[in-house]
This record gives structure tokens, C-alpha cells and sequence, in this order.
């Protein structure tokens, strides 16, 4: 949510300047939010409070990622999260791309974020030999074997180039 809304000022807009595209027949706020997201392992640490006999129950749902920008914003385009592993968040902003062109969002909010939360996510790296014992990423280089994965959170405002430059 932050990284939104720092992608809209960073853009110069508003929240309300995003809701002035309006026609007759929508309201305003055709704002596409499209998120690339995976390791999706936060509700381990219930099933692990469990075990330990504190019964907890955590959702985990990477749709509320995207859903939560468009609610706190009300926007009214479409929501989305996409998981394709290594590609998701380049797939967040190719979808984003295509709702432009297509007119279904006047604006996009495309990204994605990538946190490390649980150590189940290196226990899974390291027995299918992808983490790289030399401690730096040379995965498809001579000599490569394996990646250091890395945490991160980002986002971008798109809209059309002519649209973008008349504002």
C-alpha cells in the first residue's frame, strides 16, 4: 500500500485526480492494480504456533495484496495477483500494459514484491541446489550455479504516453 501510493505521487498524482476519467458509464477510479508476488509462506508460522499448542489461524491470500490497494484507493479497474515464479512481476506490468491498450484501466499500478519471511523458502532453495555456494548470482553465466535470492517491494504508475503527456 505504500509503495502504491508512493508510486502515484512520485507520478504527481492524487487519488482524486486518479477518479477524474469518468464517463457515463463508469465511476470513475478505472485503475488497474496488477501484482507480481510468490513464496507465499506467511501462514507456515500458524501451522508452527499450532504444533507448539497455540492454535492460530493465518490467512494467506496474495490477492489481498492487490485488492487492498484498490479498496484503500477505491479504485475501479482490475485487480489482480499473478504468480509466475521467476517472471511475475515483469507479467504484473505486461497485463498492466494490455489493460491500457485495451481502455478496460485508465491507469495501472504494476509491480511486485518478493519478501523472505520463512526459512522454509531456503530449506526448498538449498535441496534443489539453486542457491549459489559462491555466495553471489551467476546463474546462467560460465561456470554459474545457483542465485542469492533478494526481498524487495516496488511499483509503477502507468498510463498511456499520449494521455500522460496531455496531463
Amino acid at each position: 500500500l505504500q509503495t502504491a501510493w508512493s508510486a502515484i505521487e512520485d507520478g504527481g498524482y492524487t487519488r482524486e485526480l486518479l477518479h477524474q476519467d469518468k464517463t457515463k458509464e463508469d465511476l470513475g477510479g478505472k485503475v488497474g492494480v496488477f501484482v507480481g508476488v510468490m513464496y507465499e509462506e506467511y501462514q507456515l508460522f500458524g501451522a508452527e504456533q499450532t504444533l507448539m499448542g497455540n492454535p492460530t489461524g493465518l490467512l494467506n491470500s496474495p490477492s489481498s495484496i492487490a485488492n487492498r490497494v484498490s479498496y484503500f484507493f477505491d479504485f475501479h479497474g482490475p485487480s489482480l495477483a499473478i504468480d509466475t515464479m521467476c517472471s511475475s512481476s515483469i507479467t504484473a506490468i505486461h497485463l498492466a500494459c494490455e489493460s491500457l491498450k485495451s481502455g478496460e484501466s485508465n491507469y495501472a499500478i504494476a509491480g511486485g514484491v518478493n519478501v523472505s519471511i520463512h526459512p522454509n523458502k531456503y530449506r526448498i532453495l538449498s535441496n534443489g541446489k539453486f542457491i549459489s555456494a559462491k555466495g553471489k548470482c551467476e546463474s546462467f553465466g560460465e561456470g554459474g550455479e545457483g542465485y542469492i535470492p533478494g526481498e524487495g517491494v516496488g511499483a509503477v504508475l502507468l498510463r498511456p504516453l499520449s494521455k500522460a503527456k496531455a496531463d
